[in-house]
């Protein structure tokens, strides 16, 4: 998973912290614990009942390592927005294309909530930021014609939507 780049301005918010949210250990991040691979719904075999098991001593990679575009201190997104209240995990600035950052939405559950997908576009269309979504198996390009025929292209070569 990629750091979150710059260019997100204060929002005025306090230091955010999880909460009762576990969503990026509920299984909609592939990633891989201790040897575990933790796939699409399937939770981390450390999370239990919503808790870590092992957070004093959660690896470096990916727990330690992983930057939620929500709990980023300089994060745009309203509060209403945190992963499990908005159905989606932000990697912000996963990686870029042509010189903008492209942010990419990974559902919790089937779907990102339509109000934070509606509110995700307005955002990215008036900041110039493009935007990766996923809805079920299905990925999705916002952003101009040339982004989304490079992002169907690499879906169509096999290819994870962001490349390697």
């Amino acid at each position: 998973m990629a750091a979150v780049g710059a260019a997100w301005s204060l929002n005025g918010h306090g230091a955010r912290t999880c909460g009762s949210c576990t969503a990026c250990c509920d299984g909609w991040l592939q990633i891989e614990v201790r040897g575990h691979k933790v796939g699409k719904g399937q939770p981390c075999p450390f999370s239990v009942a919503h808790r870590c098991t092992i957070y004093p001593e959660r690896p470096q990679h990916p727990c330690r390592e992983f930057v939620c575009g929500w709990l980023v201190a300089s994060s745009p997104l309203p509060d209403w927005m945190r992963p499990d209240q908005s159905d989606m995990i932000m990697l912000a600035a996963n990686f870029f294309w042509r010189g903008f950052p492209v942010d990419v939405i990974v559902p919790v559950g089937e779907h990102p909530k339509k109000k934070a997908l509606d509110w995700l576009m307005k955002f990215s269309a008036e900041r110039k930021r493009l935007l990766v979504y996923q809805i079920g198996d299905d990925w999705f390009a916002f952003g101009p014609p040339a982004f989304q025929t490079d992002i169907s292209d690499r879906l169509g070569r096999g290819e994870k939507p962001w490349g390697d």
